[in-house]
């Protein structure tokens, strides 16, 4: 008699084996069938995967169902070939398409991710509108990335091709250019990875780039299977997608063989293609990619089937999580929802913080060569590194020395911008600041509604902070008048005059006013600055710098003056000082504060040693002096050049804008410390007068004796 334990461990293992069979049934396939490529093919889609069998020719004389393995190749299987890489110094091509503020910014996140793995030069073909290209041109200039060539294409020359075609998607008319890119691409230019600008690297390009040898004589385009049932027509009631091949494919990362597409005869293709369906769809819902999908329907032996791996895709109804077993699978994600980060997915967290790495990386650390591979420097990059390696890095002064050689990289237009209407007499307010003085924003937008042009100092890591507190504050949120730049973090001292510069040079206006961060204008004052250069006559012909007087209060909290009446009961009860009085005196004496209580109209000053006024000058004035960096003569050595050039200085006297108290800076507090820093920067104030000679001949010689004297005062 058996235990009776027994007869119930018999049933259990017969139902387990009942169990295995069905599934097996079910899903046609072997609990190996995940590790397992079909034959003669090694790069079909993913596995794990629970679609229905459909037939599919590899163009090689063998047919598979890409169900029986549709998400079954995040790898080469062991008796498949090994992929054959091309030589280390071999060029490899990327063409992107990119418009408006937004893409920029995802671009440089998969660039970055592209850079950090590659280990060939790369070639980015960029299809921009004019905002992208104006931001990207900057960008990778002074990126200097070694091995790295961008070329910049017009998609306004692409939109007469594609505007017939009417597209419900997001991405507009720009979303349709891949279908055009052989137009416009070189035609030396044999083969290309098309990318969206939401994708994210995990892996080397080049390894992707490979899979053009897989290609067989006829295939044309290497997709990857477009990872949700949309194409299958059953999301939700009367949905009527594009005709597709089963689930259809996603071109967020294409393969394109560009000799062959037009051997084909792929422009007269896809456009007879797209005109009979849009007699009865209407218009692309997920724009190209429902036209290459129509045509690959008709003509499935121009696709070769991309392992999944290479797109893994974070929709809304993704089956992603079906194409790997674990990270070290993942080679390409893809945000190929309007939700982006915000998607909801199993494995979203572990998604977004590898996006997140690349958004935070110190884009400097990707100038970094490729051994072995020759002219790969951006223009100027060897004369900079000949410059950089004369130093002396025992000179006391060597990092003043260092940091004036120093290139940062510079994202201008950071955000959504809306360009102020042409005005004849519309004034920019410029400053910049860094990460400690972000509070400062709201406070200054309150103050100033015209436009403004803020150069940021910050980390990668930073940036993306920033970026969250605009969107998220009530105040910044809304005002697209104001254009941010950021400049990346490159070097132990702060880049002032750079910074000055990077915001001037993007100022729209006819004027700018020349202020801090830490200063708030009158609440009048950008109607007042517009007034008097109307009555004033104003114009480029006519050198003129307004003289705006500063004022500070030492408290934190106080009742900001509505009016010059106002100011002047503050200054008479001690709420309020004229600028640095106790500190820097000579800073603002020639604007004459005693006069200016009693003004009634602008007053003529004359320059003076250490003068260093905010003033309002036309947009094209003298440029900041670069040399100066930390703290000291940053503003004086540009008055000085103002005063050189003959500009003359008015006092507006109803103007004003005060100073708010903050915590010490680390660059003044090196400059009280140290004397090494103090003496660095009188050695940069001699080189300076050294210039100006040489530029005004005798004319600078008041300078050079103003020095002189401040020296022997001293």
């Amino acid at each position: 008699m058996l235990p009776r334990g027994r007869p119930r461990a018999m049933g259990a293992a017969v139902l387990l084996l009942l169990l295995l069979v069905v599934g097996f049934f079910l899903f046609g396939r072997d609990p190996e069938c995940k590790r397992r490529s079909w034959a003669g093919e090694e790069g079909t889609l993913c596995d794990r995967c629970l679609l229905t069998p459909r037939v599919f020719s590899d163009g090689l004389g063998t047919t598979a169902t890409l169900d029986e393995d549709p998400y079954g190749s995040r790898n080469l299987s062991a008796s498949s070939p090994q992929l054959l890489l091309p030589p280390k110094c071999e060029m490899l091509h990327v063409a992107i398409v990119c418009a408006g503020y937004n893409s920029s910014r995802e671009i440089i996140t998969l660039t970055k991710s592209l850079l950090f793995y590659r280990k060939n030069p790369l070639h980015l073909h960029l299809i921009t509108d004019a905002i992208a290209r104006n931001i990207l041109e900057t960008l990778f200039r002074t990126w200097m990335v070694p091995a790295l060539v961008v070329s910049f294409y017009d998609a306004e020359e692409l939109k007469p091709l594609v505007s017939w075609i009417p597209n419900k998607h997001y991405s507009g008319l720009y979303g349709l250019m891949k279908l055009v890119l052989p137009s416009i691409l070189p035609p030396s230019l044999a083969q290309v990875i098309v990318l969206d600008t939401d994708v994210t690297f995990s892996s080397d390009i080049v390894e992707l780039w490979a899979l053009f040898g897989r290609f067989s004589d006829k295939q044309v385009v290497g997709l990857v299977e477009n990872q949700s049932d949309w194409y299958l027509g059953n999301l939700w009631k009367n949905h009527r997608p594009w005709p597709a091949l089963g689930r259809g494919f996603n071109t967020g990362v294409i393969l394109l063989w560009l000799d062959r597409l037009q051997q084909t005869g792929w422009e007269q293709m896809w456009k007879v293609t797209a005109k009979r369906e849009l007699l009865t769809l209407m218009a692309t819902s997920l724009a190209d990619q429902d036209i290459f999908n129509a045509v690959i329907k008709e003509h499935p032996h121009l696709v070769h089937p991309l392992p999944c791996v290479w797109n893994v895709q974070l929709s809304d109804h993704t089956l992603a999580e079906r194409c790997y077993l674990e990270a070290a699978d993942l080679k390409v994600i893809h945000w190929n929802s309007p939700k982006k980060l915000r998607v909801k997915n199993k494995h979203a967290e572990f998604f977004r913080n590898l996006h997140l790495t690349f958004l935070g990386y110190d884009g400097k650390l990707l100038r970094r060569e490729l051994f072995g591979c020759p002219n790969q420097f951006p223009p100027g990059a060897e004369q900079l590194q000949q410059a950089l390696a004369q130093l002396d890095e025992e000179e006391p002064c060597f990092e003043f020395r260092q940091q004036q050689l120093t290139v940062h990289r510079v994202h201008i237009t950071f955000l959504p911008h809306q360009p102020p209407p042409p005005r004849p007499h519309d004034v920019t307010l410029v400053a910049q600041l860094s990460m400690d003085r972000l509070q400062m924003l709201e406070a200054l937008c309150r103050h100033w509604p015209g436009p403004m042009s803020l150069a940021l100092y910050l980390t990668d890591e930073e940036a993306q902070q920033f970026l969250h507190f605009v969107e998220t504050s009530p105040v910044l949120s809304v005002r697209k008048d104001v254009a941010y730049h950021v400049v990346y973090q490159d070097g132990p001292l702060y880049p002032v005059n750079q910074l000055r510069n990077v915001a001037l040079a993007q100022a729209l206006t006819p004027y700018v006013f020349l202020s801090d961060i830490d200063f708030l204008p009158a609440y009048s004052l950008y109607d007042y600055l517009r007034a008097s250069i109307e009555q004033l006559e104003l114009d480029s012909r006519r050198k003129t710098a307004l003289v705006v007087p500063a004022f500070e209060t030492l408290h934190y909290r106080f009742s900001f003056p509505n009016s010059k009446a106002e100011l002047l009961t503050l200054l008479d009860a001690g709420s309020l000082h004229t600028f640095r009085y106790h500190e820097w005196p000579q800073g603002h004496s020639s604007t004459d504060y005693s006069r200016w209580r009693e003004a009634q109209a602008p007053y003529r000053v004359q320059w003076s040693a250490d003068y260093e006024p905010y003033v309002v000058v036309p947009r094209d004035c003298p440029r900041y002096d670069p040399r100066f960096v930390g703290f000291g003569w940053n503003k004086v050595a540009h008055i000085i050049e103002l005063d050189a050039q003959e500009y003359e200085f008015l006092v507006l006297p109803e103007a004003f804008s005060i100073h708010l108290p903050h915590t010490p800076s680390l660059d003044i507090s090196r400059f009280r410390s140290s004397p090494t820093y103090r003496n660095c920067l009188q050695a940069l104030k001699e080189e300076f007068h050294q210039d100006l000679s040489r530029r005004y001949g005798s004319a600078a010689l008041k300078y050079l004796t103003a020095l002189q004297q401040a020296r022997s005062r001293a």
